[in-house]
């Protein structure tokens, strides 16, 4: 199954968790910046890849972080302390082929990460990102800012290559950004490195997106909808 573009529904559901999650004035920023992305906005996803057999760099990280997998059960907590989606639309959005995972500083979650072997919505190229057959695709991290700097973000990637390598997964992507400069340094300290890019952008609503990709290098495809 996949990760599908949230419904009018579950927009509702997960905006409220936000705002109770992070307060009202995110929201209107995020609505802020989104309608000037809609007149005019330019940027580029840089895709990395890693295989997960590969050792992961050392890297400095708090060392009491811990990882596990998410359940339904997570619901709860995945509204309470990150936001982006209510209890009920969290649990529906994990699947045989769609995992959430956690990184905790002690009872705190700090760190909360999505992988799908299927589908994934992703709205900055306003598509589908469906991973080549076996692949998996990180997307959707969100680390709390009181937790950044603490090596977390690494810490989250590396532990989700390690449950790749035990699924037989051959390699794992994910997605950043250019001018996340933060970001994408915490991607590399993990051990992913650049494949290609997609710039992006909007006039008055209209989306544009150029995929630069290497000659015979078998990547991601990009989907206006998916089927089943």
């Amino acid at each position: 199954m996949h990760d599908r573009r949230p419904g009018p529904l579950d927009r509702v559901r997960r905006t409220a968790a936000r705002v109770r999650a992070r307060g009202a004035g995110e929201i209107l920023g995020v609505a802020r910046g989104r309608v000037q992305e809609w007149v005019r906005s330019e940027d580029e996803l840089i895709m990395l890849v890693r295989e997960p057999s590969e050792p992961t760099p050392d890297f400095r990280h708090d060392p009491g972080l811990v990882f596990r997998g998410a359940s339904p059960a997570d619901g709860p907590l995945y509204a309470r302390e990150i936001g982006t989606d209510s209890a009920a639309t969290f649990g529906r959005r994990l699947t045989p082929t769609t995992n959430c995972f956690f990184a905790f500083g002690g009872d705190e979650l700090l760190h909360a990460s999505w992988v799908t072997t299927g589908a994934a919505w992703t709205r900055e190229i306003d598509a589908y990102v469906v991973p080549p057959p076996g692949d998996a695709y990180v997307y959707e991290s969100f680390t709390r800012p009181e937790a950044r700097g603490r090596g977390v973000y690494p810490f989250a990637l590396r532990g989700i290559c390690e449950w790749a390598a035990e699924a037989d997964v051959p390699r794992v992507w994910v997605a950043v950004e250019s001018g996340n400069a933060p970001s994408l340094k915490a991607i590399r300290k993990a051990g992913f490195e650049p494949a290609y890019e997609m710039r992006y952008g909007r006039r008055v609503g209209r989306r544009s997106l150029v995929v630069d990709k290497p000659e015979g290098l078998v990547v991601p495809a990009v989907l206006r909808r998916v089927e089943g």
